[in-house]
This record gives structure tokens, C-alpha cells and sequence, in this order.
């Protein structure tokens, strides 16, 4: 890839100096540009010192009045660094690293390639918006490249609502010895099928195939890469085609992009391919040309030493390289900004600052990646994305399929800076790493709350139901609800083993619900009323959806405090209206009502005698605290006195025993009494095996939401029974 990047240099360079060949025959007519390079070999120390060098030294002590480079992110921080000291503009071409938008830091550094932080944000929403994923895991390299764009990924993400199950690094130089045992563990040990790498192509391909071997990646997963990773040299390191198909087969990934229609890309494109091999005869013998400075362009001593043969490193100028683009636009923007001092100000020496001055405030023109221009930010104390390019960003949406990596859509922002608007569009069916070709799904889970103790079977048996419900989901199985059957396969997983809660105990609730919170989409739960406008609330923080097949109390109606919550059964504010209805009904003026002093039973009273008020019935009401079997007594005692023989009881089972041998004792059985139980029949049926309750709730009401009379009901019934 070095090799086309600087052949793209050289050809700009030529292009500018050739004033009768039609390409940018007005720029610089009076003046030749002279060009030298060194060899950066992707090591930060050494591109300082080379950078140093050619701004200080080159040309016989005149020094480079500007810099092209370096590739990676890393290497061109240093560089900048040393080039900071000269005040010597430096235009990369292809280091994306979001830390290098720091213009505090790096006041000299210009790119054409757009910054990481339009490339992180555009993994991000492919995440969440072409695919609909919102867990993941992370991988990066601990390099400028890979911690600067992962930070800049994760902080979109996190703006979206996608949760990081885990993130792993692994260090740059990786080799087939490398040990990455503890980051793939991580990794599976996380559950999550979706996996984002920031990484260079070589390390990022070696740990992807250690990673498959480990059990995380293949059938199932989802790999998205960086533009680094996106590369046919990151797939092309493992030989055996069906081990490369098997790997990669359903990654995706971002490059930058630039068009290949364009009347400027084709004509460049043209004099590319005219331009001569410099890749030596294939024997050895390397082409020996110079540069300005006398420096060999494509022939390098690797070793240091003068007797052994020189390595060629030249280019056949046949293959396409998207970041040899870049580094062609890179170098006409300087053209652009040396035209600019020299025959419009009409300087007579070229200073540096002046220069870089020049191209960001009055550099744009039409270049073969799109429209080059770049940010002017002298203005903010902090200078960020000073430098960086503001026009012209898009990038290409590359897929993996059974051989090879090809465009399958692109991605951009709807213009340059706004992260949080942005366009994608798909050009092609998309492969995935299934049998079947469905899209892999990305661990989420419904996850289930249910009380496990002290209210009977009923919350086991609604578990069973709504396990029932996810598999008739999965399976597109309408044979309780028809539509289903319509819906086609879902991928829908229930967390492996529910949580139990006590439904009285807030505490275990709540630590049931921070148990799973990280891990769903969205749960059910049966918890009692008491317990759910605790956890309601943080469901509505969490931005967690809930949806209750039990929770009756009207406060949680509230759709300003719980906005995530939800519920299949019906309000008391509508139960305890059509109960004053009936009561009214039956032409019964008076009334009472004995319950708990929970969220439950006060709500339901006070919607009750609201209810009662507006219909001009009277009800009087005693309350007591959960197995407080003397506050028990004095409630009864006390309806005893005011003398109503119409009761409505809003009691748990663990208090209704109590309640109803304490209305014994004080003639409250009597025959004239009615008492109407509020979800009487599932305390019966809990409550059936003692025979002291069922003889005490004999001739009772109970009043409760019933949908047996429902087509949907009698259905799963047949089927539960069966």
C-alpha cells in the first residue's frame, strides 16, 4: 500500500510542475515544486526524527517547506510534534486518529482522510440504526489509532443507548506466538455476538482468527471493523480460502470513500495507469530513479547493511488504493496553499505558518476524494478539529461474503460535524455469518422478575406462561395468538435463569432488577405493586421498558415518572370504578373497606371512594400494616362500631386468615354481611388446602379482572392443559 500512496505523491507532484498537460495548469505557472521522502517504517520514534530532518535538513540544509504524511496515526502524532519545533505544515493522508484533531497539540497538522470521530460515529449508528443491535463488545489496539477512535465510538454509542459488555485491548505487533487467552475469555465470557475492532489490519486479523478458534466468533457473531480492518489484506493474511470464509464470513466494516464516477476520479485514474512500473523486474533489479534530493523513491537498504541487496519498493501503478486518493489530494492542497502565498501575496519566502494559515483558511477545490476543505478553528482557545476536513466525508460500507470483501452500502453524515445526524444507505443483500443467512442477533433478553415464595403457584405458573409466550415468539407459533404465526422467526432470547423475588421485599427486587438490568431489553415481572413503583423508577432512568401482568396500583399510571412501564392487566382506577358501578348497582349506600397500608390497597381505596362519592355512596375505611394482627383487630373492631354490613377486602393472603377470624370473633360472618374479596380467587386457591379458610370464605364475592371469557384464554388453556 506505501508504495501506490507515494506513487499517488509523485504523480501529483509531476502534474503540478507539467503546465501544457491539462491538469491544474494554472497552479504554481511560474514556480517547481521539488520533492523529497523518508521512510517513517511505522515507528513513531523514527518519524519524529525523519520529520525533523526533512523540515530542518533536507535539500542541502534548506528544508522541506511542507510535509505529506505519515500513514499511520501514531508515526504522524510524533511527526507533528517535530515539525511543531519548524512550524513545517504536514497534510496526512491517511491517520484518522481522533487525537490528532487536537490543534493545541498539533497546531501544523492538516488531513484529507476525515477524522476517526466521523468514523466512529458511523459505526455507531450502523449498530444501532442498519442493524438494531444494543449490545456489544469492544476490541482495541492500545495505539493513538485504536484507543483514540474506540474512545470516540464509545462515547456515541453510549448516546444511543448501546450497552458494552465487555472491552478488551491487545497491543500492536502481534505475531502467531501472541497470547490473547484473556481477551477472547472476556469476550465469551461477556455472551455478546456483536464485536466492534479499532485495531490495524495485521493485528486485527490475527486476533479475529485466535478469537474464532476460542469459540467467539463464526456462525452467530457479527464483526465490525474500522477502516484499518476493512481492508482485502486484513482477510487475505489467512491462505486457506475456506479458514478466510469461515472467520470473516459476515464482517462488516467502514473505509473512507470517495466516488469512482466522477469526470476528476477517472482522469486521474487514467494518468495512474499510464504511469510506468517502478516495481523493479521481479529479479531483484529495482528501479534506481532519485528524487530531488537524491534519495532512491523505489529501491531501500532494509538491513543497514550496504553489501546485501537493496529491497524494491516500488509500485506497478495497476492496482487501486483508496488512501493513494487521499495522499494525491493531499499534495494539491498544498499546491493549492504555496499558489495562494506565492502569486497572490506575492511572498518572497515561504513561511511555514503562513502556509498552514493559508490552506485551512483558503483551500478548497474539487479533488478526486470529493470536496477538500478544512476546519477553521484559530477562533476556539482549544483549536479542536482544527485542520480536519470538513467536506466531502463519506464512507463505504464493505461485507465480507463467501470469498471476498465487497460494497454493500455507504454511510455519512448529513454534514461535517453533525454527529448526530447522518444518512446510511444499503446497495446490496447483506451475508451473515448463519446458516440460514438470518442476521445474527446480539444477546439481548427479555428478562423475568417473579415472586418465588409466599403466594402459592400463581407466580411459577405465569412464568411458565410468559416462557411459553417468548417460545411461540421464536417459533412464529400462532396457536394461541394467530398473528404470531405471521411474524416469522424473532430473535428473542428469555435470560437463562429467571430472578426470584419476594414480593414484599423492595431490597431483593431491586437488586433482582440491577441483576439483569445490563443483560435486556426489556423484562416482565409480576411483583407486586409496592414493589414496582421502586423499580418502575429505575427502569424509566435505565431507559429499560417493563411490563407488568400484575401490578394493578393507579400510581403507576404515570407516564411522567414511569415512562418505561407498562402493564397487560387492568388499573385499579378502572377496577375500583366498575366495583362502585356494581356496588351502586345493587342499591347498597353504604359500605366498608379493610385493607393494607401498602401502594396496592390505598390506591385501590382512594380511586374506590372517589368513585363512590361521585356515584353518592358512603364508604368508611380501616387499614392495618402488613401482619400486624392487633392493627388487624382494631380495623375490624372499628367497622364493627360504625355498623356497615357491606365489606370490601383488600388483603395479601399472609393478613386474610387473620382478618377474617378476627370479623368471626366480632360478628362480622354473620348472614347479613357480604363480603367481597378483591382478587379473591387466586387467595382460595393459595389458601385451598386449609380448611379453616375455605370454611371462613364460604359465601364470599370476588372481584377481579377475568379473562376466561377471551377466545385468546380458552385457547392456551386447551393447550396448557394438553
Amino acid at each position: 500500500a506505501a508504495p501506490r500512496r507515494f506513487a499517488a505523491f509523485v504523480q501529483a507532484i509531476r502534474e503540478v510542475n507539467n503546465k501544457t498537460d491539462g491538469i491544474a495548469d494554472h497552479l504554481l505557472p511560474t514556480t517547481e515544486v521539488l520533492f523529497t521522502q523518508r521512510d517513517s517504517r511505522r515507528d513513531g520514534a523514527t518519524a519524529f526524527f525523519e520529520a525533523r530532518e526533512l523540515a530542518t535538513s533536507a535539500f542541502k540544509g534548506q528544508g522541506c517547506d511542507a510535509i505529506v504524511g505519515a500513514a499511520s496515526s501514531g508515526p504522524s502524532a510524533l511527526a507533528a510534534l517535530a515539525l511543531k519545533e519548524s512550524s513545517t505544515p504536514q497534510v496526512s493522508y491517511s491517520s484518522t486518529s481522533a487525537g490528532l484533531s487536537d490543534g493545541s497539540t498539533y497546531p501544523y497538522f492538516a488531513r484529507t482522510v476525515p477524522s476517526d470521530d466521523f468514523q466512529a460515529t458511523g459505526l455507531a449508528d450502523l449498530v444501532h440504526s442498519l442493524f438494531g443491535y444494543k449490545r456489544i463488545a469492544t476490541v482495541a489496539s492500545t495505539d493513538a489509532y485504536g484507543a483514540s477512535g474506540m474512545l470516540a465510538f464509545k462515547r456515541r454509542a453510549s448516546a444511543l443507548g448501546i450497552v458494552t459488555l465487555a472491552s478488551v485491548s491487545i497491543t500492536g505487533g502481534a505475531n502467531d506466538e501472541s497470547d490473547f487467552s484473556e481477551q477472547t475469555e472476556a469476550l465469551r465470557a461477556s455472551g455478546a455476538t456483536v464485536i466492534v475492532i479499532f485495531a490495524g489490519g495485521y493485528d486485527a486479523s490475527l486476533f479475529i482468527e485466535k478469537a474464532y478458534d476460542a469459540g467467539v466468533g463464526g456462525p452467530g457473531f457479527l464483526w465490525l471493523g474500522s477502516d484499518a480492518v476493512s481492508q482485502a489484506s486484513t482477510m487475505a493474511r489467512i491462505d486457506d480460502p475456506t479458514v478466510r470464509r469461515h472467520v470473516f464470513q459476515g464482517f462488516f466494516g467502514l473505509t473512507p470513500s470517495a466516488s469512482t464516477d466522477s469526470p476528476i476520479f477517472r482522469r486521474y485514474n487514467r494518468s495512474r495507469s499510464a504511469m510506468p512500473s517502478t516495481a523493479g523486474d521481479g529479479a531483484g533489479n529495482c528501479d534506481l530513479e532519485i528524487d530531488d534530493d537524491g534519495v532512491q523513491m523505489w529501491a531501500a537498504d532494509n538491513d543497514g547493511n550496504a553489501s546485501t541487496p537493496l529491497v524494491c519498493s516500488g509500485s506497478d501503478n495497476q492496482q487501486h488504493d483508496i488512501y493513494a486518493m487521499y495522499s494525491y489530494d493531499a499534495t494539491f492542497a498544498l499546491a493549492h496553499a504555496l499558489h495562494r502565498l506565492v502569486e497572490h501575496a506575492r511572498v518572497a519566502e515561504v513561511r511555514g505558518d503562513e502556509l498552514y494559515e493559508a490552506l485551512v483558511t483558503n483551500v478548497s477545490f474539487e479533488g478526486v476524494t470529493g470536496r477538500i476543505a478544512f476546519n477553521d478553528a484559530s477562533a476556539d482557545p482549544s483549536r479542536r478539529t482544527h485542520g480536519d476536513r470538513t467536506s466531502g466525508v463519506r464512507y463505504d460500507l464493505w461485507n465480507f461474503g463467501q470469498t471476498e470483501l465487497s460494497v454493500v452500502g455507504a454511510w455519512q453524515p448529513c454534514s461535517a460535524g453533525a454527529a448526530a445526524c447522518s444518512e446510511i444507505s444499503t446497495s446490496a443483500n447483506f451475508t451473515y455469518s448463519t446458516a440460514d443467512n438470518s442476521k445474527p442477533h446480539d444477546g439481548s433478553e427479555i428478562g423475568l422478575l417473579f415472586a418465588e415464595s409466599g403466594s402459592g403457584d400463581g407466580p411459577k405458573m405465569a412464568a411458565c406462561a410468559a416462557l411459553l409466550a417468548l417460545q411461540h415468539v421464536n417459533e412464529g407459533n400462532g396457536s394461541v395468538v394467530p398473528e404470531l404465526s405471521r411474524s416469522g422467526p424473532n430473535a428473542l432470547q428469555f435470560v437463562p435463569k429467571p430472578i426470584g423475588i419476594v414480593r414484599a421485599d423492595v431490597a431483593s427486587a431491586i437488586r433482582g432488577y440491577e441483576s439483569i438490568r445490563d443483560r435486556i431489553d426489556g423484562f416482565v415481572d409480576g411483583a407486586a405493586s409496592r414493589t414496582n413503583v421502586h423499580v418502575a423508577q429505575l427502569g424509566a432512568l435505565d431507559g429499560v421498558p417493563q411490563l407488568s401482568y400484575y401490578s394493578s396500583a393507579p400510581e403507576l399510571s404515570c407516564d411522567v415518572q414511569y415512562t418505561h412501564f407498562g402493564r397487560s392487566y387492568v388499573s385499579d382506577k378502572i377496577s375500583s370504578s366498575v366495583l362502585a358501578e356494581q356496588l351502586a348497582g345493587y342499591g347498597w349506600q353504604h359500605y366498608g373497606v379493610l385493607h393494607v397500608r401498602d401502594e396496592w390497597a390505598v390506591g385501590y381505596q382512594e380511586h374506590l371512594a372517589q368513585n363512590a362519592f361521585r356515584l353518592g355512596l358512603t364508604q368508611f375505611s380501616g387499614s392495618w400494616t402488613e401482619s400486624n394482627a392487633a392493627e388487624i383487630r382494631e380495623a375490624v373492631q372499628m367497622m364493627r362500631d360504625i355498623g356497615v354490613n357491606i365489606i370490601v377486602s383488600l388483603s395479601f393472603e399472609v393478613d386474610l386468615l387473620p382478618l377474617l377470624s378476627s370479623a368471626e370473633d366480632e360478628g362480622l360472618l354473620a348472614d347479613n354481611f357480604v363480603w367481597i374479596i378483591i382478587e379473591g380467587s387466586g387467595s382460595a386457591a393459595n389458601l385451598g388446602t386449609n380448611p379453616e379458610a375455605t370454611r371462613l370464605m364460604a359465601g364470599m364475592l370476588s372481584f377481579e379482572a377475568n379473562p376466561v371469557p377471551a377466545f385468546g384464554f380458552q385457547r392456551l388453556f386447551r393447550l396448557w392443559g394438553g
